[in-house]
């Protein structure tokens, strides 16, 4: 482009003619707008300016230069036309620049609202898988053992009289043993869909979970309520549960807590479930990359958050315990729960 107006200016002052600078210099203006570099632009603009008073004083015999000489006011005039074109090129590319700015950023917006109703609607098959396991597990093996242990029941009570020792004893680790599975298969229901979240909202569900958490890794653990009690939307109860159930699991495995609060909030507008811990901290700004075993905990709570359109937020630092909290702006489908009064920070486990 340079040499191409260098070449110009060179046939210009060799044949002495007086040819029209602006439409001669427009034409790298123009060759370089596709490039869209401002800096180019001005450094271009400004070498053919210089270039074409340059010609000019080489031309003007010494000692003719007049300021109304109509040679000179041509220059001037061609020179202003060069900076007019270089300022509407400069218009051109910033619009064009802007345009794509724009249409960058809906794109990306576009591809968020797409992942969060992938994610969203990934949660919700989860749940629903959830659910059905609970149910056919009740309905398909709960029912069963249930029945083994009352028909086991009755032949001992049946056979009570005729039955040495040793087989009473095996009988009654018989007995024992159903107990045992059918508590077992009632805690894993409990954990894939506890039944207090359908029917009694979520800070009953947290109050349940937080208890067993309790006796299940001997942390003291309290859930504590603020504001109104009332009910939230399923899908955010749901994702709310889930996410305490994974910090607190985080919190048993990693934080090496002595004690952990469960903090729910509730407020006009705005719901926020905090779990904290005084375990020894991490450092949130430094992300590993999930591997096996370990590192999936926050990514996971973090993409549940965003499927409901909720704020994520980790606050910790090493030695100094940890901080989960997660905000979400109510929607229509929250409802109030009357007869239950508000309280400002009532331990409730």
């Amino acid at each position: 482009m340079f040499v191409i107006a260098l070449g110009l200016v060179v046939v210009d002052l060799v044949t002495w003619v007086q040819l029209d600078i602006a439409a001669i210099f427009s034409l790298p203006l123009v060759l370089i707008a596709p490039s869209r570099s401002p800096r180019l632009l001005w450094f271009l603009a400004a070498s053919l300016t210089v270039a074409t008073f340059v010609v000019y004083v080489i031309q003007i015999p010494p000692g003719m230069f007049l300021l109304g000489e109509t040679f000179f006011v041509n220059r001037v005039l061609d020179v202003a036309d060069l900076l007019l074109i270089a300022v509407l090129l400069h218009i051109r590319m910033n619009s064009a620049e802007a345009r794509e700015t724009q249409a960058r950023l809906i794109k990306e917006q576009n591809e968020k609202l797409d992942a969060a109703k992938a994610s969203r609607r990934l949660v919700e098959v989860q749940e629903t898988e959830r659910r059905d396991l609970a149910i056919q597990l009740h309905d398909l093996v709960g029912q069963k053992l249930t029945a083994l242990n009352i028909s086991l029941n009755i032949v001992k009570m049946e056979s009570a009289a005729s039955i040495d020792a040793q087989v009473n004893t095996r009988l009654d680790d018989s007995l024992k043993l159903v107990e045992e599975t059918i508590e077992s298969m009632r805690n894993v229901m409990m954990e894939l869909r506890p039944a207090v979240l359908d029917d009694y909202g979520l800070s009953a569900a947290l109050r349940w979970y937080v208890e067993q958490f309790g006796k299940r890794t001997g942390i003291p653990t309290t859930v504590v309520e603020q504001g109104s009690r009332r009910r939230l939307s399923c899908a955010a109860e749901e994702t709310l549960f889930r996410i305490a159930q994974e910090a607190l699991a985080n919190a048993a495995k990693y934080a090496r807590a002595g004690h952990v609060t469960v903090t729910l909030h509730t407020a006009p507008g705005v719901s926020r479930l905090t779990i904290a811990d005084d375990g020894c901290g991490f450092d949130p700004s430094v992300r590993h990359p999930p591997a096996r075993g370990h590192g999936w905990g926050l990514m996971i709570m973090r993409e549940r958050a965003a499927a409901i359109g909720a704020a994520f937020v980790v606050d910790s630092a090493p030695g100094r315990g940890t901080r989960v909290i997660v905000t979400l702006g109510d929607d229509a489908s929250s409802t109030s729960i009357p007869g239950l009064p508000a309280s400002d920070r009532q331990p409730i486990a």
